[in-house]
């Protein structure tokens, strides 16, 4: 879909890489800028390692190429700008300031593709108070206050399970990335974005924010369940394994009350969504007693049957081997080293037509002397200089 545009990433780990990854996933041509030697540092096997790989390179780098620049040289300055003259955007997650030390910020780099989107993701962005302080995913859900309504009750504060600002701030630069591409196409010239983790952290609080600005409600922890709905959440089976249930609708309450068979669940108090909730105190040791009678499965089976919403709270080897997730294609590989690498897919494709297999993620340069020749036309003896002299490699 995406494979007329062109995209330089001088992008790192996963908030720099996640717009790279989705819009090479699309058929974009990502062109990977990293550091002579050792390249990004998402490819360190220290975290989320597999062996000596990182499964963070190995996911978000996958469909990209890969070309190696010495940035702190003016040579190496000379060949982003030669890339730049042939690209649609530049993403980037330097600290802000940074691409202005190197003499290749907007301005500058405008002078090479005047009409050239460049998209710049910072834990704060260029005029925060906040600034200068270091910016990891943790920092991100501490400040924006996901934090303080993730857990359980009177427990210590949780994050997700996964790096959410990093990976959506990167989302959001695809957006950026292609708003910016429709706004040069219906007339409009370069742009550059500004974006901040923590204001798409903030973004994310979405109707909980909006409640808090108009109310000053402050939403607790609450574990599994919902601040307004009972019940909504998960519940313990005699398996030891746990199901959800979210009844929103009267009538599913009713087709819930039915299944479990508990004539106190019959009682006035719970007639209703609002007097639920105002008797969940009441309400759901009886549910917890009743959803430890059966399995896990067996609970789904009836729920399912009766139209009940309920699903099971799978690990992770329950999903990616669910018919669902084979049948969706949402595992994908392609083969490194004579081993076969297992990614998450795209969930973005269109009806009817075939996945690709995606291409592995590149070692560092892999790509260094096609894009220099091929692209940008260096020929055999300036690209061996630029290697003699470690500019490229």
């Amino acid at each position: 879909m995406l494979e007329h545009l062109r995209i330089i990433e001088l992008g790192q780990v996963i908030a720099g890489t996640v717009g790279g990854m989705i819009l090479a996933d699309l058929g974009a041509e990502v062109i990977k800028v990293e550091r002579p030697g050792g390249g990004d540092p998402g490819r360190r096997a220290a975290v989320y390692g597999m062996g000596e790989r990182s499964a963070i390179h190995l996911t978000f780098n996958r469909n990209k190429k890969s070309i190696a620049i010495d940035l702190k040289r003016p040579e190496g300055r000379e060949v982003l700008c030669d890339l730049v003259r042939h690209a649609d955007a530049v993403v980037e997650n330097f600290r802000p300031g940074v691409l202005t030390r190197l003499g290749v910020d907007f301005e500058q780099l405008r002078t090479y593709n005047e009409d050239l989107i460049l998209v710049s993701v910072s834990g704060f962005g260029s005029d925060s108070p906040y600034g200068g302080l270091p910016a990891y995913d943790l920092i991100m859900q501490a400040m924006s206050g996901h934090m303080s309504i993730m857990g359980e009750p009177g427990r210590p504060p949780v994050i997700m399970g996964i790096p959410l600002a990093d990976i959506v701030a990167g989302v959001y630069s695809t957006i950026a990335v292609l708003a910016g591409i429709e706004a040069r196409r219906a007339g409009g010239g370069g742009a550059h974005f500004d974006m901040a983790m923590l204001d798409v952290m903030l973004a994310m609080l979405a109707h909980v924010g909006t409640l808090h600005l108009n109310t000053g409600r402050e939403q607790e922890p609450q574990g599994s369940a919902h601040p307004f709905i009972t019940p909504w959440q998960a519940f313990r089976c005699a398996d030891d394994r746990y199901v959800v249930v979210a009844p929103r609708e009267q009538h599913f309450w009713t087709r819930l009350v039915e299944v479990l068979g508990v004539p106190e669940l019959s009682r006035p108090e719970y007639d209703d969504a609002i007097s639920r909730h105002e008797h969940r105190g009441e309400l759901l040791p009886t549910l917890e007693a009743a959803f430890e009678q059966k399995s896990a499965d067996a609970w789904i089976e009836l729920l399912r049957g009766a139209g009940v919403p309920v699903a099971p709270v799978n690990k992770m080897a329950d999903i990616f081997s669910d018919p669902h997730t084979k049948q969706r294609l949402m595992v994908q590989a392609y083969e490194l080293g004579g081993d076969e690498i297992r990614v998450v897919g795209n969930p973005v494709r269109l009806e009817n037509e075939a996945l690709a297999a995606p291409d592995p993620a590149p070692p560092v340069g892999a790509d260094t002397d096609v894009v220099l020749g091929e692209l940008l036309g260096y020929g055999d003896d300036a690209i061996a200089a630029l290697r003699e002299t470690g500019v490229v490699n």
